[in-house]
């Protein structure tokens, strides 16, 4: 009998990355202060964790959002297209419409009348 245990999706934030933004947050706040854009206090508020959790929360949702829209059925028939390796994508009629790409066709007899494609 298969395991029946449930699991959980957790998202876990690497220290590595923390660590990141953390350096890139100081860098800047640390220019801007420099240039006296913004105050000493604002600077002290920009080095707390929460401040940083904030800003690190906001990027892991971001990349997060990109990876949605880059992996939607569309996202990675463009992504495809867009490759060098690639001459062209045949694909559904309704699809090769809604993809405002040249090499996205929707019939082989589309994909032969593309320049540098043999019929073989």
């Amino acid at each position: 009998m298969p395991d029946q245990t449930p699991t959980t999706n957790k998202v876990v934030i690497s220290p590595q990355l923390i660590a990141m933004v953390c350096l890139v947050i100081s860098f800047v706040a640390g220019i801007l202060a420099s240039r006296g854009l913004i105050t000493k206090e604002t600077l002290a508020y920009l080095g707390t964790p929460e401040f940083q959790a904030v800003v690190g929360s906001i990027l892991l949702a971001g990349a997060g959002l990109w990876g949605l829209i880059k992996n939607r059925p569309h996202g990675i028939i463009q992504s495809a297209a867009d490759l060098d390796q690639v001459d062209a994508v045949v694909t559904k009629p309704k699809t090769a419409s809604e993809i405002p790409l040249s090499n996205v066709v929707p019939s082989v007899a589309e994909a032969a009348k593309l320049p540098g494609i043999t019929q073989g």
